[in-house]
């Protein structure tokens, strides 16, 4: 790739409609061909950016969470929190396809404390 070009992140979502995406097209920076499709967006790639940003740091000090605490300049709890919410929403998005929660449902699930408003958040922007 060129030095000239900037390289764009994946957005895990729609950024105007909050809506899924889909990749179209795949160029290599080598050779230069290209390949088009309809590519599925999984994993780690699938997770807003602020998890994938935390998921780096954590991995780039090995799960030492005091280092994670520095860097970031979070607290272990708010550490833990956005672990178990980054290990749900991959869940989630490994699932079978089921029957999508009505959003009273949602509702009901934070009132019971059974999930965060941020993972409320994550699942009512990236319904299809």
């Amino acid at each position: 790739m060129s030095d000239t070009s900037k390289q764009l992140s994946l957005p895990a979502a729609c950024p105007l409609c909050g809506d899924s995406i889909a990749v179209t097209r795949i160029k290599c920076t080598g050779c230069g061909s290209e390949i088009n499709g309809s590519f599925a967006t999984a994993g780690l790639v699938g997770l807003p950016v602020e998890y994938q940003k935390f998921i780096t740091v954590f991995l780039r000090h090995r799960g030492n969470i005091s280092q994670v605490e520095k860097e970031l300049g979070i607290s272990y709890p708010t550490i833990n929190k956005m672990l178990d919410s980054v290990n749900n929403a991959l869940s989630a998005a490994a699932a079978p396809q089921q029957k999508p929660l009505t959003r009273k449902e949602i509702l009901d699930s934070i009132e019971r404390g059974e999930m965060s408003v941020k993972e409320a958040t994550f699942i009512l922007k990236n319904r299809k």
